[in-house]
């Protein structure tokens, strides 16, 4: 007696043929998907206003440790005391994340490198963060850049308060002398 196979046989060959086939489709399909987010990437900071473009290149020649090889992933437009300003994120070259808030009129208002190590912050800003907070353990470190200066203006840290066991964020100005926004 002769039994029908039930089920679609295929040999060894054909079948390594398939899976290479379903694999090629798959990467295609994932180089497609990123190229188009690349262009839309690219067309967000293209849609910008020229005044802005203009302050994202004058950024980058004034503020050159942070946005040394800056790709920007994201723009955001938000009103600022009812005045529009441009948030951009994305990385630097060291593969920090960096922001960068410029208003309309095309004034960089601030950039941040997120990610520092604390190797690059001043004696005195940890001297004075310590001083304030001993127990103070900061996870998270970031160098505050504005006023068209080259070096930072303050240092932020995130992280537990060691003596309540709460998060906190608080930023030192970069002589040490001054504890800004404490949250």
């Amino acid at each position: 007696m002769m039994t029908t196979p039930t089920k679609f046989a295929i040999g060894a060959k054909a079948r390594r043929c398939l899976l290479c086939g379903v694999g090629v489709a798959l990467l295609l399909a994932a180089a497609i998907g990123i190229a188009s987010a690349e262009q839309k990437k690219r067309e967000a900071i293209a849609s910008l206003p020229k005044v802005v473009q203009d302050a994202l290149d004058r950024a980058g020649e004034v503020y050159q440790q942070p946005l040394a090889g800056a790709e920007w992933t994201k723009v955001h437009k938000t009103n600022l005391n009812d005045h529009p300003v441009f948030q951009m994120q994305g990385t630097n070259g060291r593969g920090n994340k960096i922001e960068i808030e410029v208003t309309a009129a095309g004034r960089i208002i601030e950039v941040e490198e997120h990610g520092i190590p604390q190797s690059e912050v001043p004696g005195v800003v940890m001297d004075a963060l310590r001083a304030k907070f001993p127990k103070f353990e900061p996870k998270k470190l970031e160098a505050v850049y504005s006023a068209n200066r080259s070096r930072p203006l303050s240092y932020g840290f995130e992280g537990p308060d060691g003596a309540s066991g709460h998060e906190i964020e608080v930023y030192v100005s970069a002589d040490g002398k001054t504890f800004l926004n404490q949250k």
